[in-house]
């Protein structure tokens, strides 16, 4: 599972890191820092050679070396009351940090030796528990009914390898009133397109999806030098608020989904085209549930915007047309 490995953050994260540190960010400055990070790199290099991990690029498994941006992602959830659940603490750099306040913590942990490892840094914290297996396969309800008393809605943290990203969304969205928010460590590129406007080469069906289900905020760029192994790419820090899109029941939200997917699906074809290939209906008809729903058949799909495809929605629910299943892309 991933690691939570935060990074140097934003040219603004930087200013306020230098302002703590008492440094002026001057050449000496970042002398300093690059030392800090190769004798952090070196340090984790052994810790996990000592329990016996060899990272997985498979398994999105990068490390904290920058303990920086663990603090800016710590003080990011600064009520010492709210449950947090972390995918992935991998060497618990941040997981010690969240476990301090005494908050209820749950970190869930597929890799078995990382596992214990994360036992054994929160052994202190009597309010942290470690959960052994794949953050799919658990539910939220179940994890925080676990601990004492009534928890409160969670905080969701964690850094998500590209290939479980989508699928982690699906499954925190999932888990309804349960999560307060999510704090996620995406991709930059991955994290474009979920915050993409229409019309942009970013826009997809993703963007639609999570536009439906939840608010999405970029927080801050995560460089590749902050993480070991290192990325070949940027990584940006989301914050990920579930609410419906207003005006909308669950029927409506899920047929814009599937619409979108349908529609979106062939950049090169007209919506109507996409529409009718996907969805097995002849274009005339495919063109006159769109003018019905104020589409020009002519567009893109990656120009319709949600609200459009939700107009798309009711006007395909009204004709109790049936759509066909499938994956976000």
């Amino acid at each position: 599972m991933p690691r939570l490995a935060p990074s140097s953050g934003s040219r603004a994260g930087s200013s306020a890191s230098r302002a703590r540190s008492g440094t002026s960010g001057s050449k000496a400055g970042s002398v300093t820092s690059a030392a800090s990070l190769a004798n952090a790199t070196s340090g984790v290099a052994s810790t996990l050679r000592a329990i016996g991990v060899r990272p997985s690029r498979r398994l999105g498994q990068n490390f904290l070396i920058d303990p920086r941006v663990a603090t800016r992602i710590a003080d990011l959830v600064d009520d010492p009351q709210e449950p947090v659940v972390e995918i992935g603490p991998g060497l618990g750099a941040l997981t010690t940090l969240l476990a301090r306040t005494g908050r209820l913590l749950i970190a869930v942990e597929l890799d078995l030796r990382l596992a214990e490892a994360a036992e054994k840094s929160l052994a202190s914290y009597h309010a942290a528990r470690v959960v052994r297996g794949d953050i799919l396969e658990q539910r939220l309800d179940t994890l925080l009914g676990r601990m004492p008393g009534e928890p409160a809605a969670a905080t969701v943290v964690g850094n998500l390898p590209y290939s479980i990203t989508t699928p982690t969304l699906e499954w925190i969205l999932a888990q309804g009133s349960r999560v307060n928010r999510a704090l996620l460590m995406v991709q930059r590129e991955y994290a474009r397109r979920l915050a993409a406007p229409p019309g942009g080469k970013d826009y997809g069906s993703i963007s639609v999806f999570v536009g439906l289900h939840a608010r999405v905020e970029p927080l801050f760029r995560v460089s590749p030098g902050a993480f070991y192994p290192r990325p070949a790419v940027d990584s940006v820090l989301l914050e990920l608020r579930p609410r419906p899109f207003p005006g909308t029941g669950p029927e409506e939200r899920g047929a814009a989904e599937k619409l979108a997917r349908a529609g979106m699906g062939t950049r090169r074809k007209t919506v109507a085209n996409a529409l009718a290939h996907a969805l097995g209906m002849e274009g005339v008809e495919a063109k006159a549930l769109l003018a019905s729903a104020g589409i020009k058949p002519d567009r893109r799909g990656e120009t319709v915007s949600i609200e459009e495809w939700i107009a798309l929605a009711r006007t395909f629910g009204a004709g109790r047309r049936r759509l066909p299943n499938g994956g976000i892309s």
